[in-house]
């Protein structure tokens, strides 16, 4: 699955990825902010194959592309191949892994895809090219779309929040703007996405789907469709907002641990509802004992939706591509256990708001991974 963060308890690490059917993607008109553009539809085989070409033409002045392909189903794995440049340069190639301007995971049911996600390799107009592999076990299609944010970004963003309440003990729409311990979750929170000139504007909402079917969100490795089937549901008034449902618990029944937070991205589908990426699913399990810990999930979580990844990976095995965040080598690994702590890494990317686990502290972004949320369709 795609590389979102997954904090479990109770186990050793505290780590940090409408119903089932097909995405509906629900679209809204072209506007000096963002186009929506439907880039067609793409046969694949029954064994798994790639789109072919999927073109995106970038209008002079657009600050950010999110594009996606949809519609392959729960129980399969998609993601880009390929990423070529306007000026015909690949500069991704999922046959040789990571690259230093870009990346993409796997990710079940839609498979999404960004640029910019770093500095390094900014926008620019005229012809991007992807290409996605799909693995389909029934011969179909899928359908992909693209998202271009085309106002210019400053070096300070607003980003609507919809915090919607589902079936939590004493907490919900009405009381929430009152609790003491929420508050404290948002001001820690506030305050880490303040590091890279980011401010939430909170919109309070009563969930209003099976609150019995969704209070815990049950996964397990290899099954999201709750998880997906919950972010369908994302239905904001205003299309770039980011949607945080606040669950008791995402549970995952198979290994008995608890997942603290859990993002459609990255990226997420910014500026698109309906989807099974279209926002992140926070656990509250600890808000009245932990509230600050609650706060950086969500500033962590979102962090994944709007595009950024995990400075440097559990295991070390992959760092972001952004070129001002610290990376910590498996070198640092001084317990020799295959996992990078945070005690090992201090220093080396343990501070940052997109380490892979829990951060001491208030933990910060980089002048670069603001530059890349900035952009974001859902920022403005």
């Amino acid at each position: 699955m795609a590389a979102t963060s997954i904090w479990l308890l109770p186990a050793v690490l505290l780590a940090c990825g409408a119903d089932e059917g097909a995405d509906s993607g629900i679209e809204t008109a072209s506007s000096d902010e963002l186009s929506i553009v439907d880039l067609g539809s793409y046969s694949v085989n029954d064994t798994g194959d790639f789109t072919g070409d999927v073109n995106v033409e970038v209008p002079a002045g657009a600050s950010s592309v999110m594009a996606y392909c949809s519609g392959y189903g729960y129980a399969q794995l998609g993601k880009v191949w390929y990423l070529t440049t306007p000026d015909g340069t690949k500069v991704y190639d999922g046959d040789i892994g990571d690259e230093t301007k870009w990346r993409s995971d796997w990710n079940d049911d839609m498979a999404t895809a960004l640029v910019p996600m770093t500095p390094k390799l900014a926008l620019t107009d005229g012809t991007w090219t992807f290409n996605w592999w799909i693995g389909a076990n029934n011969p179909g299609s899928v359908d992909c779309k693209a998202v271009i944010r085309l106002d210019e970004p400053t070096d300070t963003a607003n980003i609507a929040v919809d915090l919607v309440f589902v079936g939590l003990d004493g907490l919900d729409a009405t009381t929430a703007a009152a609790d003491p311990n929420f508050q404290a979750a948002l001001a820690q929170f506030e305050v880490e996405w303040s590091s890279a000139g980011l401010t939430p504007q909170y919109n309070y909402v009563d969930f209003a789907g099976d609150v019995a079917k969704y209070t815990v969100v049950d996964v397990t490795d290899d099954d999201f469709s709750e998880f997906n089937s919950l972010l369908r549901t994302a239905n904001p008034a205003n299309d770039r907002t980011l949607t945080f449902f606040l669950v008791q618990e995402i549970s995952n029944s198979t290994s008995g641990t608890t997942t603290l937070g859990k993002s459609g991205g990255p990226p997420g589908a910014a500026a698109v509802s309906g989807t099974s990426k279209s926002g992140v699913v926070v656990s509250a399990i600890d808000y009245d004992s932990a509230p600050e810990d609650v706060g950086k999930i969500m500033a962590h979580e979102g962090g994944h939706f709007l595009g950024l990844w995990h400075t440097t990976e559990a295991d070390g095995s992959h760092n972001d591509p952004i070129g001002d965040t610290p990376e910590c080598p498996m070198s640092a690994d001084a317990n020799a256990n295959g996992t990078l702590n945070s005690a090992e890494c201090a220093g080396q990317g343990a501070e940052n708001v997109m380490w892979w686990t829990l951060t001491s502290g208030t933990a910060t972004l980089t002048s670069d991974q603001g530059w890349v949320i900035r952009r974001s369709p859902a920022a403005n």
